[in-house]
């Protein structure tokens, strides 16, 4: 079956109806009618986009992982050193994810609210599978400058992309998330040695 456009108006719509339901109702108690009400466009629209709810799920659930990434994206592009720009990506990951409760409560699986909304494991792997390349890109690009040349941006990216999947799945830990001073120093202290040497 051929994806909804992400890009199309209608599908824009229906993704943010449907994760505005989603997060106020549940997936359980969201029918596909009302998700067709609240994007203002007749139901077999919706369903011509996504022929069952766990699809529509699903893209929403991407979409929001992509807006995370997003997120980290921009954090990393304003700091000059790798480090400042290390420091700031994770900052910038630990507010995205708070700011997406829906993202969490779907990944870990609510099945009280959301029933067997996605199945987990092969869309947790394709997230993370994306996280690992973004993080792998930002790495081969510093590569290409002519650092780090020593660590492969793939094994560190995939490291990273696992500890950020695991903070949405268990958060209670060690590992600092609500406080900002504390996460730069915790992502300093040990996800920028992850690069090795720069020379």
């Amino acid at each position: 079956m051929e994806l909804a456009d992400p890009a199309d108006v209608a599908t824009r719509r229906i993704l943010e109806a449907g994760l505005s339901l989603f997060s106020d109702h549940g997936v359980r108690r969201t029918t596909m009618n009302e998700v067709a009400d609240a994007a203002g466009l007749g139901v077999a629209t919706v369903y011509r986009r996504f022929p069952r709810k766990v699809e529509l799920v699903r893209a929403v659930l991407l979409r929001e992982a992509a807006t995370v990434i997003g997120a980290v994206d921009v954090a990393l592009s304003a700091p000059e050193t790798v480090e400042e720009q290390a420091t700031a990506g994770f900052t910038a990951f630990a507010h995205a994810i708070t700011d997406r409760p829906l993202l969490v409560r779907l990944l870990r699986g609510d099945n009280e609210r959301d029933g067997e909304a996605v199945a987990p494991g092969a869309l947790v792997d394709q997230i993370m599978a994306g996280a690992r390349d973004f993080i792998a890109d930002w790495i081969r690009a510093l590569q290409a400058e002519g650092r780090y040349l020593g660590v492969d941006a793939d094994i560190v990216g995939e490291i990273q992309a696992r500890l950020a999947l695991s903070l949405v799945l268990a958060p209670e830990g060690r590992i600092p998330m609500h406080d900002d001073a504390a996460t730069r120093a915790f992502a300093a202290a040990y996800l920028v040695p992850l690069l090795g040497s720069e020379y």
